[in-house]
């Protein structure tokens, strides 16, 4: 089964990438296939984060389920998608209807909207672990159900727990991917089906990371407990096994910057840097392989702003990812009367050569 992930212009690349990444590590028949048309997917450059992301639409700017599905639909006619392929959109705008996600039956595609989740599940929760349990569920909805009148006639409009929940209180929705389940009527719908196992394996493993990740998160961040961080300086990762194996990707000159930072317990002021200016050049030969003089230079120019530039970049990219309680133990922040330092207790990172 091909299962095709593409975004509009404002689903931010962060949460494209994340969702991706998720749902391309899960085992099974289903074989995630990336965007063709977005170019800063497979981008590696410092120039990744140089434009500034697209904000998601406002909330007054509206889009019908038929404009949704047609995005899919010239995507598919502009590569020749098979038919029987499935086209899924991450998409930044509102709907008339005021649902998270739908799909159409007929032609195999769907939309996911990206934003207002925090508005349920809080600002913490890592948004693409939300986004991937929508993918899995429509692609399950499509093997257990011939026509979307069989899909509405089979929903629960009391919420109970289960994929099939309607959540016409979008509220509900919570209750539902929280428990990451089918109710034992629904597990009879599949059974019925006849749908394949290693379908069924995959996307009840995923779901299960997504339950689990979501009551991980929010335990941690009750009990503000922190989690383990692993370095690799040659893939430009920052990886968090404890938060669900969260994988945090940095262009070079993000990556050099913040190695240069952990390197550093006790801080860095940010008007020294050129005190620091031969391991930076050292770190960003590690990371590239190039032996870029002025790149290296560029990090520490004060007077351009461009260290200032990268730290927010990085605590962004960070916060995106973890959510503000998490974030606050990896980004690089500054107290009153100390330099810009990285909180985490050097004990819980592990760098990787």
């Amino acid at each position: 089964m091909n299962v095709h992930i593409i975004r509009d212009e404002h689903c931010p690349l962060a949460v494209y990438q994340n969702v991706f990444e998720k749902l391309s590590k899960s085992a099974g028949v289903i074989r995630f296939i990336k965007s063709k048309d977005d170019t800063l997917i497979t981008d590696d450059t410092d120039d990744m984060f140089n434009e500034r992301e697209r904000e998601p639409i406002n909330k007054y700017h509206f889009l019908s389920f038929s404009q949704l599905y047609d995005i899919c639909e010239n995507y598919r006619k502009k590569h020749s998608i098979d038919k029987n392929d499935h086209v899924f959109l991450l998409s930044g705008a509102n709907n008339y209807q005021n649902w998270f996600s739908n799909m159409d039956h007929q032609r195999n595609n769907y939309f996911v909207q990206v934003t207002e989740w925090e508005l349920f599940f809080g600002a913490e929760t890592e948004v693409s672990f939300l986004l991937c349990y929508q993918v899995m569920a429509w692609l399950l909805k499509r093997n257990m159900f011939s026509s979307e009148k069989e899909v509405m006639d089979a929903v629960h409009h009391k919420p109970i727990g289960c994929m099939m929940d309607f959540c016409e209180e979008k509220k509900d929705i919570t209750l539902k991917i929280r428990t990451a389940d089918l109710c034992p009527k629904c597990l009879n719908i599949i059974k019925s089906k006849d749908v394949p196992l290693n379908f069924l394996n995959q996307v009840f493993s995923l779901w299960e990371e997504i339950r689990k990740n979501i009551a991980f998160r929010e335990r941690a961040e009750f009990l503000n407990k922190m989690g383990r961080m692993i370095i690799n300086p040659s893939k430009k990762i920052l990886f968090f096994p404890d938060y669900g194996d969260i994988v945090v990707k940095l262009p070079p000159k993000e990556m050099t910057f913040y190695q240069l930072f952990i390197s550093e317990p006790n801080g860095i002021n940010m008007n020294s840097l050129i005190d620091h200016a031969k391991t930076l050049k050292d770190y960003y030969f590690i990371i590239t392989g190039n032996d870029d003089i002025a790149a290296t230079e560029n990090i520490y120019s004060i007077h351009d702003n461009v260290p200032s530039q990268l730290l927010s970049r990085i605590n962004r990219i960070l916060v995106a990812n973890l959510g503000k309680t998490l974030a606050s133990y990896y980004t690089l922040e500054k107290t009153m009367n100390e330099p810009h330092k990285i909180r985490i207790n050097r004990e819980y990172v592990t760098l990787l050569p």
